[in-house]
């Protein structure tokens, strides 16, 4: 098996999930697994750039819509978080068991798939190493007002959709190996959310907020800074021999 780009659809019992995986030229490989935010895709441009950048860096990238977006259909009925909770857990379970992943997984997220991502960590500590979250809220009470008022979201969503709980991560236990990547002007969800993650998780963890950072890092000096960070996080404690010990 050598390096490349694969794509395919991932059968799940929440239904079929579209994937896109970048795999290194070295396999097997360590694994990042990125989760893009609500009303996102697994084609963001970032997305997109990480799977290139890690890769040459010596890691495979997962990318893949969770369902209902991008090329994923919507699957069965259920609430946003629970859905999005089965959909990251069948992507892990399908990694954990593909013949280029050596173990080591670890995962991106980005805004409400950084929620994600540290509730996934919390459920599979044992088989997540690190976790990155750019944007992430703390608490989903915006989101949750909007989904119920705001016209957009009701374009996207079926009538009634719930958002789900748990919507804050006051019970999140202290996990670890967690960098937090926030602009200091995020107008969708103030930079005080990345303080509230960062006093609730464990050593070691990290805190960077980037001057002039808005929501989605468009600035491309601190788009730029936040995959610089990530990656050297990822190096550092998602793909070292520790990790790697501690995945067996």
């Amino acid at each position: 098996m050598s390096g490349g780009i694969e794509s395919s659809f991932l059968e799940t019992p929440q239904g079929r999930l579209a994937c896109v995986v970048h795999l290194p030229d070295a396999l097997p490989a360590p694994v990042v697994i990125c989760c893009h935010g609500l009303l996102s895709s697994k084609d963001s441009i970032k997305f997109v750039v990480i799977g290139e950048e890690f890769c040459r860096a010596g890691l495979a990238v997962v990318r893949f819509d969770f369902s209902g977006c991008g090329e994923s259909p919507a699957g069965i009925d259920g609430s946003i978080l629970q859905i999005r909770r089965d959909n990251l857990r069948a992507v892990l379970n399908a990694v954990s068991r593909a013949p280029w992943c050596d173990g080591r997984i670890s995962m991106l997220g980005s805004s409400l798939g950084g929620y994600l991502s540290l509730l996934a960590a919390a459920q599979d500590a044992g088989m997540i190493q690190a976790v990155v979250c750019w944007a992430t809220p703390f608490d989903l009470k915006r989101i949750d007002r909007a989904l119920r008022e705001s016209e957009e979201f009701r374009n996207v969503f079926r009538k009634g959709t719930e958002l789900g709980e748990p919507q804050d991560l006051d019970s999140l236990p202290p996990v670890r190996r967690i960098l937090i990547i926030h602009g200091e002007e995020d107008e969708t969800v103030p930079a005080e959310n990345a303080i509230d993650i960062y006093k609730r998780v464990g050593e070691p963890k990290s805190l960077c907020l980037l001057s002039g950072g808005d929501h989605r890092l468009l600035d491309p000096e601190c788009r730029r800074l936040a995959r610089e960070l990530s990656l050297d996080w990822f190096l550092e404690h998602g793909s070292s021999s520790e990790a790697l010990q501690a995945s067996l």
